[in-house]
């Protein structure tokens, strides 16, 4: 097996990071998103799906996660260069006159889309199977999995390995697999390659970087164990868990109730979205090497790019004659620019199905100017974790501030957050909406630098 095959079965279908890269590669060829390489959307399979029993339901998403883990034995044939090979697969060969590289973001995707840019992710997501620990004991689970984790940072000194664990937004998934991201510290020779060769002569290098830390414990030399993330639960309740949390693992039918997780000894970049200045020096010598100019876009959360993004989008569409007036929201990996530009649709990315999402989103609605059709998608991730918001609510949000229509599209509400179908069915419902327009011309990176001189909206983000 070559390493390029080895790599796509190693990397995890949902992950941000596989999926900013799949996502753009097709666009980039004029192909649409096919969200966590499920094939096609097709109604009739989703609705089958998520028709099933919820017991049923909720195994499929556990079976999904044995399935997606290599057998722990595997994790010393995990190649970092291979993985690197796999993201400059996805691309053509240019000359591009910009590229993206550093933390995922739903925005950041549809960003890197309109300015027509291939965007290698800083973050990875491979997975080893684990029947062996339990969701709720993350001590356990540290202990178990060290050994592995040191493994592959010792074979990939190019990485730090996080070892994920969250039992709230995670469950199903942990209860057959262990999440390991790889987060480049280096280039390497594939990526340094992938930009001699295919960033145009004066090019631009666009650096994302999300500022995001969490608290996680060192296993090892680059290896370290992170518990909870970025979801409906705060960080501070992860580490001191109290009645909600007790609530939930009842209905969870947990043998606890409280996590009691190891005692972290620093704060970190967060694991799945957090970004390593360790990169950024060795990007900037090698832009000055060749001529490349760097712009760097920063943030302390993943989701405060999502209203800037919107919002140049909308001046960009009516720069070209069409309204604006459209906003689809897309959440988790099921994004699509390919279909958001043929809409002319404003994208507005949500992280989650969860609350921070949801009051992100409220805000932004509270402050734009009025939309008249808004469309949102859900990701469901497998069970009614802590946080999670229900449909109705992002109903009445969205009813509330469209000026005309306000609408769920591509989720089956019974079925919801248990909705094993929403992957094979956001595209068609995003097929489904009309009109259409044809692709734009690129967006110049002199036109992001024109609009923030311009704009008098207090962005959470920093650009130089």
């Amino acid at each position: 097996m070559n390493g390029r095959l080895r790599a796509a079965r190693f990397l995890v279908d949902f992950d941000s990071g596989v999926n900013v890269a799949r996502a753009l590669g097709r666009y980039l060829r004029g192909k649409d998103h096919r969200g966590m390489g499920v094939g096609p959307g097709s109604r009739t399979l989703a609705k089958m799906t998520s028709s099933l029993p919820v017991r049923v339901r909720r195994g499929t998403f556990s079976s999904m996660g044995a399935m997606q883990g290599i057998p722990l034995e595997q994790a010393r044939r995990i190649d970092a260069d291979d993985l690197a090979d796999w993201v400059v697969g996805q691309y053509g060969r240019g000359p591009f006159p910009v590229v993206v590289i550093g933390s995922p973001s739903g925005a950041a995707v549809h960003l890197a889309a309109a300015l027509r840019a291939p965007y290698l992710p800083q973050t990875l997501l491979v997975a080893v199977r684990d029947l062996g620990t339990h969701p709720d004991d993350p001590q356990g689970a540290m202990v178990a999995l060290a050994p592995t984790s040191r493994l592959v940072a010792r074979n990939n000194p190019e990485v730090a390995v996080y070892h994920m664990h969250d039992p709230a937004q995670d469950r199903p998934m942990l209860e057959a697999m262990a999440y390991l991201r790889l987060k480049r510290l280096t280039l390497g020779r594939t990526l340094e390659r992938f930009l001699e060769e295919r960033l145009a002569p004066g090019g631009t290098i666009l650096l994302v970087e999300c500022t995001r830390t969490w608290r996680s414990r060192a296993v090892g030399e680059r290896a370290y164990f992170q518990f909870g993330c970025l979801g409906g639960v705060p960080e501070e309740e992860y580490h001191n868990s109290g009645a909600r949390i007790a609530d939930y693992l009842a209905r969870e039918h947990s043998p606890r109730r409280r996590w009691e997780p190891p005692e972290p000894d620093a704060r970190r970049p967060e694991a799945e979205w957090g970004f390593d200045p360790a990169l950024r020096g060795e990007l900037e010598s090698l832009a000055g090497v060749h001529g490349y100019r760097l712009r760097r876009l920063v943030t302390e959360e993943p989701q405060e790019l999502s209203d800037f993004v919107a919002d140049l989008h909308r001046s960009w569409y009516r720069r070209r004659g069409l309204s604006g007036q459209r906003l689809l929201v897309q959440s988790y990996v099921q994004w699509d620019p390919l279909w958001t530009q043929r809409l002319g649709a404003v994208p507005f990315w949500i992280r989650f199905n969860m609350q921070p999402s949801f009051d992100d989103l409220q805000r932004y609605l509270e402050r734009a100017e009025a939309y008249d059709d808004i469309h949102v998608n859900l990701f469901s991730q497998g069970l009614w974790s802590p946080g999670v918001i229900p449909v109705q609510h992002w109903r009445n949000l969205v009813a509330s501030a469209a000026s005309t229509r306000g609408e769920i599209i591509g989720v089956d509400e019974d079925a919801y957050p248990l909705d094993t179908g929403s992957t094979l069915r956001y595209q068609p419902a995003f097929a489904a909406l009309a009109p259409r327009h044809p692709l734009p011309a690129p967006l110049a990176i002199t036109e992001i630098e024109q609009f923030l001189s311009t704009t008098d909206r207090p962005y959470r983000l920093a650009w130089s």
